[in-house]
């Protein structure tokens, strides 16, 4: 298994089309908007829906395939990894972009449906979000409950990413996730989980927004995990267990 993995899967639509510009060197670059959408039901038997955005940013052919078909409200595939990018502006902010790098696009039907039509099957959901990342821990899990008592614990992520330039050079680069996990799976994440411990993580990529007193608009990019599967050594907490059993 890879020692680090930062891929993402989304299906969704276009909600603004795609935007070219070429690097000092002369690359191709493009950037546009995707949302995806989620329906489900909760156990109190609530319908529930929720939509997220994504920034994706294409390089190269891509760019310009990107830019010749993509259009407005066109249902597309895109597979690729997330990166952030981080800034301070003229007045001395810090800013910050989560972006998606495509690095396959895949355009689909153009219809866009209306919230009742259901417009999926078994092998193709209407829309997805997915994240999967193998990494190690930044910091030790931390966890609270809520109001209702629901365990959520958080942790951070580091995940490197290694691959080859065009020119043969070798590249690395490492991103950090905040994963944040519910209910049973929030309690095994704090009882074996801790600083360094290597994992794999998949889930779904959350955006929460929000403005500070000052009036300052913060972003906060967060993996939602579904499934936890830890690597490498055994924890501590681990080794007490067995020795219990």
């Amino acid at each position: 298994m890879a020692r680090g993995m930062n891929r993402a899967m989304i299906i969704g639509f276009v909600e603004r089309e795609p935007e070219m510009r070429h690097t000092a060197e002369g690359q191709a670059v493009s950037s546009f908007g995707v949302s995806t959408r989620r329906h489900w039901t909760t156990n109190s038997g609530q319908s529930r829906e929720s939509t997220e955005w994504f920034h994706l940013v294409a390089w190269g052919e891509l760019a310009e395939l990107a830019c010749r078909r993509l259009r407005r409200d066109q249902r597309i595939y895109a597979e690729g990894h997330i990166q952030t990018r981080s800034w301070e502006d003229a007045d001395g902010q810090h800013r910050s972009l989560t972006e998606f790098v495509a690095s396959r696009l895949i355009p689909m039907d153009g219809h866009c449906p209306e919230p009742d039509e259901q417009g999926q099957d078994e092998e193709t959901p209407l829309c997805l979000n997915r994240v999967m990342v193998i990494g190690n821990l930044g910091r030790d899990p931390e966890m609270r409950y809520t109001p209702g008592g629901q365990a959520v614990t958080s942790f951070s992520l580091a995940a490197t990413r290694t691959w080859t330039a065009p020119n043969g050079e070798r590249r690395a680069s490492t991103e950090w996730f905040n994963v944040v996990s519910w209910g049973s799976l929030a309690e095994i994440c704090r009882q074996y989980l801790n600083k360094g411990r290597r994992v794999y993580v998949e889930g779904e990529l959350h955006t929460h927004r929000w403005n500070e007193p000052n009036g300052q608009p913060n972003i906060r990019t967060e993996v939602i995990a579904s499934e936890m599967i830890m690597l490498g050594p055994r924890s501590s907490a681990e080794v007490d267990d067995e020795r219990l059993s």
